[in-house]
């Protein structure tokens, strides 16, 4: 199973330090600490309800690891418990969004162009118990929530036939009629470090647009695979006829990372990494 792990907000090299204070000053969100590599600067960013992202630059030779121009159908979701208040806040700091849409199951979302016109999805959710004791950033963007990524598809009935058979996610709910399929996945850092389940969800919404690849969207949905199956795992894509990219480094020395795409040109990146 592919399980879902957050991600990055890829930003490019000479504007990091700008775009770490960004975040902070507009989102409230936090930088604990700052890392070079071979891949490039990362940033640690905690997120005001739970969870990390992590900011990175665009560095290094590896295609995996480059920004493309043409942007796909693929978003990471972020939580926030009032999309109106969102919205206003974030207009007031010139900050744009798009028109707000709903979800089959009722949730509202919309995108966000945040820095360096960085599309973000923010997704509104109730309030949990542990939510309304705590005192939150006016952006309202919290963090991570019951909906991880909105991925746009042709035939939602198809696809999520794909994604069960290549990642091995579980169908939730599919509706030809009405357009989607809810799917599930397990999340990464319960899985590996707590070894608890704790599901991921992730919608499949039927569009007539179809991108063309490759493609790229700066603020990436990341699964992941464990270093000991990674390249059981890489050349299980290749016999099945997936063309996934070079690896971008080494996953037991480290860090590895690759991206693949879905018959409807929606990009998959995938990483691997030694547990600390």
């Amino acid at each position: 199973m592919f399980r879902w792990d957050g991600g990055f907000i890829m930003v490019k090299s000479d504007k990091f330090e700008e775009g770490v204070q960004w975040y902070q000053e507009v989102l409230g969100w936090k930088c604990v600490d700052q890392v070079t590599s071979w891949i490039g600067r990362k940033a640690f960013m905690k997120l005001p309800r739970f969870g990390m992202v992590t900011l990175k630059s665009f560095d290094g030779d590896y295609e995996h690891l480059k920004s493309l121009s043409k942007e796909g159908n693929v978003t990471l979701g972020f939580t926030t418990f009032d999309m109106e208040n969102t919205i206003d806040y974030l207009n007031s700091k010139q900050v744009e969004s798009s028109n707000i849409h709903t979800l089959p199951n009722g949730q509202k979302y919309c995108d966000i162009i945040a820095f360096d016109h960085t599309k973000l999805r923010v997704i509104e959710e109730g309030l949990g118990a542990d939510d309304e004791k705590k005192e939150y950033p006016a952006a309202g963007v919290h963090g991570f929530g019951k909906v991880n990524s909105i991925i746009q598809v042709n035939d939602p009935v198809k696809s999520a036939s794909w994604y069960e058979k290549h990642l091995g996610f579980e169908t939730v709910e599919v509706d030809a009629v009405k357009g989607y399929a809810l799917m599930r996945t397990e999340d990464a850092y319960d899985r590996n470090a707590l070894n608890e389940c704790f599901w991921d969800h992730i919608w499949l919404l039927k569009t007539d647009e179809k991108i063309e690849a490759p493609n790229d969207n700066k603020a990436r949905t990341y699964y992941d695979i464990r270093p000991d199956v990674f390249f059981e795992e890489y050349n299980k894509l290749i016999k099945s006829g997936i063309k996934p990219s070079e690896i971008a480094g080494d996953p037991i020395k480290g860090w590895g990372g690759f991206h693949f795409y879905d018959p409807d040109n929606n990009r998959i990146n995938v990483w691997s990494y030694i547990m600390n």
